[in-house]
């Protein structure tokens, strides 16, 4: 499998890749990735900023999807109920790289393939100096909850996106 930066020339089967995502979480009850989020423009901006990552099989077709930020996160300067595992009191010289919009095609769901984009992650952040991987999911997420404590993610409490909407945050050292 090939982990590489996404393209534009990518977008249309990574839109194709969160619809898929988007139906199975509304199908499960799960309020998360409503109205149309993430959308294309989300994409196209995350390929701008050069956060935007696949991760292909052999053959080329993309079966996953991320955002890796090395930048910080601005909705996780403050945490509720815990605290994360390392400081981000300056968040402007982050310790941590953040992942966000984790997806992965609807078909190739059970094989390890959200595991292995965190995985990928960590290694950027890594060769960035970061110590530390941050991520969030939504309460009612517990597919993804559970691939982040089959992970080793720590939860470390709640964060309070820009929406007000509650997300759980778990961290890992890496």
């Amino acid at each position: 499998m090939e982990f590489r930066k996404t393209t534009v020339n990518d977008i249309a089967r990574v839109a194709e890749i969160f619809d898929g995502a988007r139906e199975t979480m509304h199908a499960a009850g799960i309020d998360q990735w409503t109205d149309g989020y993430p959308a294309v423009s989300d994409i196209q901006a995350d390929i701008d900023a050069g956060v935007s990552y696949v991760l292909c099989e052999d053959d080329g077709r993309i079966v996953a999807t991320c955002a890796v930020l090395l930048d910080g996160e601005v909705t996780y300067t403050e945490i509720a109920g815990g605290a994360w595992l390392t400081d981000s009191s300056d968040d402007a010289d982050t310790t941590y790289v953040a992942v966000h919009r984790v997806a992965t095609d609807k078909t190739c769901r059970g094989r390890g393939l959200a595991s292995r984009l965190l995985t990928e992650a960590a290694v950027i952040g890594r060769r960035a100096g970061k110590i530390s991987l941050r991520i969030d999911t939504h309460r009612d997420n517990k597919p993804m909850q559970g691939m982040l404590a089959r992970g080793g993610l720590t939860m470390c409490g709640e964060i309070t996106l820009l929406s007000g909407a509650k997300r759980n945050a778990y961290e890992k050292m890496i």
